[in-house]
Parts: structure tokens; sequence; C-alpha cells
């Protein structure tokens, strides 16, 4: 993205100034968020909200890109409690230093920056940050604020052609990631909350927090939107759909070799909460993932670089937690776990490199660690480093 179609984008106030471009660029892809002590690690640097706002949740979400328009890779991070309303911020940090978003109509406890999915186009870069307590049309029933080159739109169930009905309580935006054809991306949205009550607006009836994934295909095109939709039911008849299943919790996605993978989980799905997890190939279902003995399984999502899909179960084994990857056409391996319970290892999964994956841990040694193929320790002053990892 140009410098112009920065600012154009999110206003001089968010554009660096001066020699930005020639900073040194940290010396890592990797951002971890630790929200409970309000801090995310970055290149070597511990990045903090400006301001020193306690108690905001800085950290909740991350993610990267090269929002600024220079070579450098920025972070992304969400605030989802900041505020003197909890109305929620994103803070996006540059070479050139830290730009505040916030969402145009703040909203008391609507928690702008519960969730972040961010993208480097061919035409620019792509931040999409959820607010899924926003009461517009209703309480809870969640938006989608997408900032792009072409501008910056506020999406819900009421957008024009979006498919489904905002209700109470259906938090659509809790989870969030870029899909397809990067000229033409799609945006695939979570709403674990919603309730399977068939057509029209209903409120606490039918399947109660069943979830659901909607898919806004070529997002943007814009208005009238084109969306796909499914609840657990219509994507697969391998796990029952019932009350509480929280179908779309976590979203994943890669393209390889030219077709396109979506991965929705469900960590509550099945008998004892054993969880499981949606592969759709193109936006057709292909494929229910479960694993006897998990509890949680789709908690956390992530694509490897080499194209298996990372499963995250941190409530296994009393907490002590696991990771299971699967490949597109179904072999599913265990990866090795470091035991302690309760440090719900697999909370938080990201690529690392051609193969690798980073997996968080956020309650091991009551402070928190990352895992690769060896812990990374957790920074003087961590409470639950590891919840977030992009």
């Amino acid at each position: 993205m140009t410098r112009l179609l920065a600012a154009l984008l999110l206003g001089a106030a968010f554009l660096p100034s001066g020699t930005a471009a020639a900073a040194p660029c940290a010396d890592t892809g990797h951002a971890v968020g630790d929200p409970f002590a309000e801090t995310v690690t970055f290149g070597g640097q511990t990045l903090k909200a400006p301001g020193g706002e306690a108690n905001t949740g800085f950290g909740w979400a991350v993610a990267t890109a090269h929002v600024d328009g220079d070579r450098c890779l920025d972070v992304v991070v969400g605030a989802p409690y900041a505020g003197a309303r909890d109305e929620g911020a994103v803070y996006v940090f540059g070479a050139g230093g830290v730009r505040t978003l916030t969402a145009p109509d703040p909203e008391k406890d609507a928690h702008f920056g519960w969730s972040l999915a961010a993208a480097d186009l061919p035409g620019g870069a792509v931040l999409a940050v959820g607010e899924p307590h926003s009461d517009d049309p209703l309480t809870d029933a969640g938006a989608v604020h997408l900032l792009s080159p072409q501008g910056r739109v506020r999406l819900n169930q009421e957008s024009e052609g979006m498919i489904g009905n905002g209700e109470v309580g259906d938090m659509w935006g809790w989870s969030l990631t870029f899909h397809g054809d990067p000229d033409r991306p799609d945006l695939a949205v979570g709403v674990p909350y919603e309730d399977n009550d068939g057509t029209g607006r209903q409120v606490a009836s039918g399947i109660v927090d069943a979830g659901t994934v909607v898919v806004v295909q070529d997002v943007l095109a814009g208005a009238p939107y084109k969306s796909k939709k499914w609840d657990l039911g219509q994507a697969t008849t391998e796990v029952a759909e019932e009350a509480g299943n929280r179908f779309g919790w976590t979203l994943a996605t890669a393209r390889i070799g030219g077709v396109s993978y979506l991965a929705a989980g469900a960590p509550l799905a099945g008998p004892r909460d054993a969880g499981m997890v949606q592969l759709w190939a193109d936006l057709e279902p292909v494929r229910a993932i479960t694993v006897p003995g998990t509890t949680g399984l789709g908690w956390a999502l992530a694509f490897t670089g080499d194209g298996r899909l990372a499963m995250g179960h941190p409530y296994t084994k009393g907490a002590t937690g696991g990771v299971h990857t699967s490949t597109v056409d179904g072999r599913v391996t265990a990866l090795p776990v470091p035991p302690q319970p309760g440090q719900r290892y697999g909370w938080s999964l990201a690529a690392d490199g051609p193969s690798g994956l980073l997996i968080g841990a956020p309650d091991r040694n009551g402070v928190g660690a990352v895992f690769t193929s060896a812990a990374t320790p957790a920074p003087t002053g961590s409470v639950d480093y590891g919840h977030a990892v992009d």
C-alpha cells in the first residue's frame, strides 16, 4: 500500500512520518501477546499501549502485515478493553511509531479489537477488526470493520446482501481470517454464539450457541455483498450439531496447489467437549476432523508453511493440552507435548517458517511460554505469555 493510500485510508495521524522506511526492521516475524501483563513481544522489543492506560487487554489479539507501506513488518495489536467504557482500540506499531485505531462510533462494552485479520495483498495491506459485542442492531449482535486501500467500512449481518440476521448474543466477528484468491479475497467470519433457530430473527431459541461460519466473498468489491453461511449440520453429518458447540470459535486458511482451504473449530462439539475441526476446499465442505481423547480440539488453528493444519486442544488431560496436525487429505499426527498439568499447551498457534509451528502455553509455570522446537521462556513480568501469537 502506498503512503498516499495509507493516508487516505487511515488519516494522516496513522501514517508514519519522516524517514521511517530507512529505520532498521525487526529481526523476527512473530508477535506474542500477553494481555494480562498488557505487553506484546516482537523483534526483541516489548511493546505497550501508549498513554499508560491499565486493564485494556492489550495483546488479546495480534497480527502482522506491512500496514504503513514501508518495507518493515508492522505489528497490529488488539486491546478490546481500552477506553473508559471498554470500547476497545487497536494499535499499529511501525518503524515510524505507533498509531491508534478506534471504531468510528465507539460503543460501550463493544470490544473493538477482540479479533484481527491482516493480509499483504497485491493491491496493498488489508485489515479486519472484530467488534463482537457491538449492539447494532441488537445487544452483542457483533460487527467487523474492514480497512483497505478502497476505504473503511463497517460490516454486520444487516449489511446489504449479507446472509443472516443480527440477533442478540450472536457475536458476529468473534474470529476472522482472509481466504481465497489474494487478488479478490474473501473474509471468513466466525459466529460461535449464534443460535440455529431457523430463518428470521429470534432470541435464545432453537439450538443455542451452536455457532456458524460466514464467508463474505470478494469482500473488497463492496455492497451488495455475496456471502455463504454454514451451521455445523450444514457443513457435516459426521458430528452432531448441539447446543454449545461454538462452531466458528477459530478460523484458519491456506492456499495450497491452487486450492483455497478454510478450517473452523468447534471446541465444545462431541462427547465430553472433545471438539472438532471442519475443513472446506474452495468453499465446499470436505472433511470433519475429530481425534479420540482430546478436550477442546479446534480451540486454536493454524496452517503451517508446508500445508498441514495444526489444531490445538489446550484442555486435554487436566489442561496439559496438546496439538495435532492433519494433512488436507485427513492424515492426523500428534505432536509431542511437554508435561505440565494446567499449562494449556495449544491455546494459540501460528506458522513458523517453511514447516514449523509456534505454540502458546499461556499458563506454563504460572506465567506462560511459547514453544517451537524448544520453549521460549516468558519475559520477566509476564502473566499470560502466549495468549496470542502471530
